[in-house]
């Protein structure tokens, strides 16, 4: 079994809704690759925060029963019908309250997200590594020379000097796209097997990098996260704004990113 193929499947592994064999087959995977061990604790560690904060509670028979007579006396006046319930169960209101206040901070939470740009642009990026990664998965290496003339054509803004691809980590494709409404050009190389890199090179005039979670690499200091188990640099570079995504460990991430880097 892949990577590809197991982490298709993580989630209702997550869940208990996988087929026995399946499941075993799964977990037979996850015995021998870390990457896919630690998504899927990533998937765990999400699916318990989700619970903790808006846990879900299975009501009494007699609960059940007087929620349902309350129901059908839905004819009455909804203000009234509401008022005369909560008489009769006081202790209902702080019920409510609690799960309104669990789901509120559930909702913060995302909301925070939706707000920050970068981690927007973060989780939009390591979306598209890992389709870039799955359509270059069997592709041979073509000529990077021949690729980056082609995109620097296409791209509409400067690209400057980038890195072509090496023994190591050769450049397997160059595509211009939009990430999150932003011209950018998606450069992918192939860091071993079923390890891949996606670089995006976008205009910087307006690229804002944060302050803070900076990973020191030589001289440099690029902006560092991690996302869906993938390492991600983003950092700007004299036009460009280049976003790493990749699939290496934090050793192997900070050499790719300096052969990128050294390359401008």
């Amino acid at each position: 079994m892949t990577c590809r193929d197991a982490r298709e499947h993580l989630t209702d592994l997550s869940r208990g809704q996988l087929p026995a064999e399946l499941a075993a087959n799964v977990r037979a995977h996850l015995g021998g690759c870390s990457a896919c061990s630690e998504a899927l604790r990533s998937e765990e560690q999400f699916r318990a925060l989700v619970r903790g904060h808006a846990p879900r509670f299975t009501a009494p028979p007699a609960l059940q029963a007087r929620v349902q007579a309350a129901l059908r006396e839905a004819e009455r006046p909804p203000r009234m019908v509401w008022h005369a319930w909560t008489r009769r169960h006081p202790w209902l209101t702080g019920v409510l309250v609690g799960a309104t206040a669990a789901l509120a901070i559930v909702w913060a939470g995302g909301a925070w997200l939706a707000w920050d740009p970068v981690s927007r642009l973060v989780a939009t990026a390591v979306d598209e590594h890992v389709e870039y990664a799955r359509e270059a998965m069997h592709r041979p290496v073509p000529d990077a020379e021949e690729l980056l003339r082609r995109v620097q054509s296409e791209a509409g803004f400067p690209l400057g000097p980038v890195f072509r691809g090496d023994a190591e980590a050769p450049l397997i494709s160059a595509t211009v796209t939009e990430v999150r409404g932003i011209r950018a050009v998606a450069l992918v190389y192939r860091n071993g097997p079923e390890r891949y890199t996606t670089l995006l090179v976008m205009p910087g005039a307006d690229a804002v990098i944060p302050a803070e979670d900076r990973l020191a690499i030589e001289t440099f200091k690029p902006h560092h996260r991690v996302a869906s188990s993938k390492h991600v640099l983003y950092w700007k570079q004299r036009e460009v704004a280049c976003l790493l995504v990749s699939d290496l460990d934090q050793p192997g991430l900070s050499a790719m990113f300096l052969k990128v880097r050294k390359s401008a």
